[in-house]
């Protein structure tokens, strides 16, 4: 025997027992048991992955803002915003929000906005969907003065 003959090895995926003497297959490598393992693990971590939308006048640490830019319009239940990162404008269903943001403290009304300001966007969940128009769960301004504007790293910076 071998420094190796108490380990199991493996050919094609097939676990065999070094000190078996019959022939047969010691330990079968069974897929389905990985698969599921992978799956849960996976699914753990989604879990774990927690959204944090800010919450108003407060420090606490925050997920990444889904969408930055300008204000362009609001219409019925929807905001049009200009994009930084995109360079495009991008339609938010605004129609669970009443209020909106300011960075440093306080809220307007979402139909008091005025076009021009700045202001980051955060989804329900953090997320896009993958179909149809992504909703806000929580809308920051710079300011409501569109004369106001921020430092060049409010729109990409992370957190408040």
């Amino acid at each position: 025997m071998d420094e190796f003959s108490d380990y199991p090895w493996c050919i094609n995926g097939d676990w065999f027992d070094a000190n078996d003497k019959t022939g047969s297959k010691g330990m079968k490598t069974n897929y389905k048991y990985i698969a599921f393992f992978v799956l849960l693990i996976s699914l753990s971590n989604e879990a774990t992955s927690k959204c944090s939308t800010p919450i108003p006048d407060s420090e606490a640490i925050v997920s990444y803002h889904n969408a930055a830019g300008i204000l362009m319009e609001i219409n019925n239940n929807e905001l049009i915003l200009h994009s930084v990162d995109t360079n495009k404008n991008i339609v938010v269903n605004i129609n669970n929000l009443t209020s909106a943001y300011s960075a440093f403290g306080g809220d307007v009304k979402i139909s008091d906005l005025k076009t021009g300001i700045q202001m980051r966007i955060w989804y329900v969940k953090c997320r896009s969907p993958k179909k149809g128009t992504p909703k806000a769960e929580y809308i920051e301004f710079f300011s409501n003065n569109p004369a106001d504007t921020p430092d060049a790293t409010y729109l990409k910076r992370n957190g408040r």
